[in-house]
């Protein structure tokens, strides 16, 4: 656990037009923590207790007028000084211009790599570059990793240290100008990990930007990244092919999850009847087809596999707003069904579908227990069990793999 540090804040203006606190940083000196501060501009503000507590070590500070200014962006120059100072990494004196010491020391710590920030560092931080500095800070496997922007924002919301910023989970509003209140909770999250706390993950915000990392939510949701890359084509027929876009993997438990609200008036169908929704995960395959004939056949789209659970898998019916009757085969918005029979009149036509089961919670846990993890196993409609190649999407397989 790394030892609580407080910053004995100097008063000094960094830019013109912009403060940050200056502190003593890098150092082991037991100061007094400063009092608590008093800004004219934060009462009631939604940030108000993260604000008091990142001035209060050092790490932000006010203006000569009495205010912090919380909705104000924080530059990416800026950002670079506070989380230097929030993790206590020594910079150093000189150089072009006020930040570069910090730029320069992050550099050596493997926190801020080339590319990082693109253009002009005055400009405003996005929440997606406040992700870099922050996960690499904290966590030292991924100092000095070139990740890709994605990766690390579900990094850093997967652990707590970012949330959704609107009230849907997938309002993590990646590329949204960072805030001073903003940089203030962040600050103080890090804070709490370096004094041995826990954070709070918001699971339906892990899930969005998991999603939007690499289509599916399997972290999230199971803990387990074994899933094949998607998108993922397989063979249903001779005749008809399926590219699994995405898996949302949703819980009707979760009122504030991701995609909750395309949950709202859904009609389960669950195997045991005695099983309420909750009971229960949604497995949302968003699937492609393509016709791979022209003889005039098709097929229902919700007809071209399902996972293979022993029985015990029901389905879904999205709300009737989310159940299109308008002939149209199309990718829309959220979760969605295409109640349209898609006919093979054209070599390689597309189609575009959800494919909706309902997997017992219980069962998951079963297998996770039995298997060290979820086993994705799918099977061809049409087929008889065991008769054909069996279908994978996970690493972890059941007892039906050398079948």
């Amino acid at each position: 656990m790394r030892k609580r540090w407080i910053s004995i804040v100097l008063a000094s203006v960094v830019t013109a037009g912009s403060l940050v606190g200056l502190g003593l940083t890098g150092n082991e000196r037991n100061v007094e923590a400063a009092a608590k501060p008093s800004f004219k501009d934060i009462d009631g503000h939604w940030a108000e207790s993260s604000i008091e507590t990142a001035v209060q070590a050092g790490v932000l500070n006010g203006y000569p007028d009495g205010s912090f200014k919380p909705n104000n962006t924080i530059t990416r120059a800026e950002l670079l000084k506070v989380m230097a100072m929030t993790f206590k990494i020594e910079a150093g004196a000189g150089g072009s211009n006020w930040y570069a010491p910090y730029q320069t020391a992050l550099s050596k710590a493997g926190i801020y790599l080339d590319g990082d920030y693109p253009g002009n560092l005055n400009n405003p931080a996005t929440r997606n570059e406040m992700a870099k500095l922050a996960v690499r800070g904290e966590y030292a496997d991924y100092r000095g990793k070139k990740l890709s922007a994605a990766e690390l924002m579900f990094r850093a919301v997967n652990k707590g240290i970012l949330s959704r910023s609107g009230t849907k989970a997938e309002t993590i509003n990646t590329e949204g100008t960072t805030t001073r209140a903003e940089a203030a909770v962040l600050v103080t999250r890090l804070l709490k990990l370096a004094n041995g706390g826990k954070l709070t993950v918001d699971q339906g915000a892990s899930s969005a930007a998991e999603i939007a990392w690499h289509r599916h939510n399997m972290i999230t949701m199971f803990d387990q990244n074994d899933l094949v890359k998607l998108p993922y084509s397989v063979d249903i027929s001779k005749k008809y092919n399926v590219t699994i876009d995405k898996l949302i993997i949703l819980d009707p438990a979760d009122t504030k999850g991701f995609y909750a609200e395309y949950l709202k008036g859904a009609t389960y169908y669950p195997v045991n009847k005695s099983e309420q929704p909750s009971d229960g995960y949604v497995f949302a395959y968003k699937i492609i087809g393509k016709s791979l004939v022209a003889d005039g056949s098709g097929i229902t789209m919700r007809s071209s596999f399902y996972t293979y659970t022993e029985g015990n898998a029901g389905t879904i019916l999205p709300a009737p707003q989310y159940i299109y009757q308008d002939g149209k085969l199309v990718e829309r918005e959220g979760l969605f069904y295409n109640d349209k029979y898609f006919l093979f009149n054209k070599i390689n036509s597309v189609a575009h579908n959800y494919l909706f089961e309902l997997v017992p919670k219980k069962y998951i846990q079963s297998q996770i227990e039995k298997y060290g993890g979820f086993p994705i196993h799918l099977v061809r409609y049409n087929v008889p069990f065991g008769s054909g190649e069996q279908i994978y999407l996970t690493d972890v397989k059941d007892q039906w793999a050398h079948h």
